[in-house]
């Protein structure tokens, strides 16, 4: 199955079942069909992975969860068994999703603190796929972009290893040269040679905003490239726990995916960006330096305390920043 999404992988606050559920609706309205539950404040699939969520949670999952097979969207779990003793528990609670209808699973070694061991996250895969044969799964390496493996000995060490027996019938995700990267095309593989492009399922963060809070990235894709793109077999894109923004970025996925003639404007009007602020996207572009002049700030002032919106609310953070923007 050809995956194009998103993923529910950010750090910060939890978002409810019923964004959820609108967000299932604008993947299905923009015809993309993968949604991974995976964020990083749900301490029940990562750091409590052995605890169960609660009887009032595991009822809101099923009812969203048969929501998207309304609509024809997959949902994967993304998973992060961060402990070696968590073994069992991360068996039972895959076994205890498959029940539900759960059939994708993502199994992630991202942004552990501890220390780590390629074959013994090997070992954990490798057994997870073996006991359970009618399901699929993928894998996130503890180093997943290529200024990760620079980092440090340990971390080149570790990729090396994953280079040299990593399963190369296994997909596993990669998020480009960056980890937060600002260009995906071939290039961005470039240290996965011994790797077929269609195994590369791509976690694009480029609109996060966890780990960059002063910034907002919004451009229309222009950061992907379209060929990529329609090679991969999994491409899905991070999004930041701001409903309207997410729901914007979904939009542009769908219409960039799609090869829809929208125009930018068109659909950050839609999704009610002020009519005065296209002058000023292009500031959003994160390969852009910009310095506004002392006017544009004035005219961004005005915008920011006459422009009334939700969306407004999610983006005054950002706009107030601007200024500081390097």
């Amino acid at each position: 199955m050809k995956k194009i999404g998103i993923i529910e992988g950010y750090y910060g606050s939890l978002s409810t079942f019923e964004q959820r559920k609108n967000t299932l609706k604008n993947l299905s309205d923009s015809e993309l069909n993968f949604y991974m539950y995976a964020p990083k404040e749900d301490p029940f699939l990562r750091s409590h992975i052995d605890i169960e969520h609660s009887t009032s949670w595991l009822k809101e999952f099923d009812d969203f969860l048969a929501y998207s097979k309304e609509l024809n969207i997959e949902v994967g779990i993304g998973l992060a068994p961060i402990k070696k003793d968590k073994k069992i528990a991360l068996k039972h609670k895959i076994k205890n999703f498959s029940e539900k209808g759960v059939k994708y699973f993502s199994i992630l070694f991202d942004d552990i603190e501890e220390d780590f061991s390629f074959p013994d996250q090997l070992d954990i895969y490798t057994e997870i796929k073996s006991d359970f044969p009618n399901l699929f799964f993928d894998f996130c390496p503890t180093v997943y972009s290529a200024e990760l493996i620079k980092k440090d000995l340990i971390h080149q060490k570790y990729f090396e290893a994953f280079c040299e027996n990593f399963l190369r019938s296994d997909d596993f995700f990669w998020t480009g040269e960056k980890v937060i990267s600002t260009k995906m095309d071939l290039s961005c593989q470039k240290d996965l040679i011994n790797f077929q492009n269609e195994n590369i399922a791509i976690w694009d963060n480029y609109f996060t905003t966890d780990s960059q809070p002063k910034k907002l990235s919004l451009t229309y894709f222009d950061h992907l490239d379209f060929d990529f793109l329609a090679s991969k077999k999994c491409y899905l894109v991070n999004l930041t726990g701001l409903p309207r923004y997410d729901n914007l970025i979904i939009d542009l996925l769908g219409s960039f995916k799609n090869g829809k003639n929208d125009s930018f404007n068109s659909i950050l009007l839609k999704h009610g960006v002020d009519e005065r602020l296209l002058d000023y996207i292009e500031l959003f572009d994160p390969n852009k330096k910009i310095n506004l002049k002392n006017e544009d700030k004035d005219k961004i002032h005005k915008i920011m305390f006459s422009w009334f919106h939700p969306l407004k609310n999610e983006w005054y953070p950002y706009l107030h920043n601007l200024k500081n923007w390097e």
